[in-house]
């Protein structure tokens, strides 16, 4: 596993995962580099951060995080980061990707992290879906930021 070199999800594991029932963003890897065989086939949701030590200016303030994603079908999130990643090094770099994270995750380093769902509670099913999680992420990251992540498209 890679340490990044700013791991600005540390927020977000607080006040989105933790607080409903999910673990920290965790086992982070260098995206292309790495290929850990023990990611789980299990659903969740990940996080693609740009590395390189030089982070994303946003217009209020700056963040490493390119893009959040969910991962609910049957490979769970090794399957849905593994497309991710098998586009981005199957592509030429002088040709768009065909995903907005692509492009800025082949300019520069590139780090995932993931987060597993927990166990289903009858009494909270909105908060063990995986949809439902990224997109509270990625509200989070709006109102920190102001706008959506690059690999995620922005708000107007």
């Amino acid at each position: 596993m890679t340490e990044h070199p700013e791991f600005t999800p540390q927020q977000l594991n607080t006040e989105i995962l933790r607080a409903y029932g999910w673990p920290a963003f965790g086992d982070m890897f260098d995206l292309i580099e790495e290929w850990p065989a023990g990611i789980p086939t299990k659903i969740g949701v990940y996080v693609f951060l740009a590395g390189g030590g030089k982070p994303i200016t946003y217009p209020v303030g700056e963040s490493s995080i390119v893009h959040f994603g969910k991962a609910e079908q049957q490979r769970g999130v090794r399957g849905r980061v593994s497309q991710h990643r098998g586009r981005i090094k199957n592509s030429p770099h002088e040709r768009w990707a065909g995903h907005p994270a692509h492009e800025w995750l082949m300019a520069q380093d590139s780090f995932s992290a993931y987060s597993l769902a927990p166990d289903r509670d009858p009494a909270h099913p909105l908060s063990h879906s995986a949809s439902w999680v990224e997109h509270e992420l990625i509200k989070a990251f709006q109102r920190l930021y102001h706008t959506h992540p690059v690999g995620d498209g922005t708000a107007a």
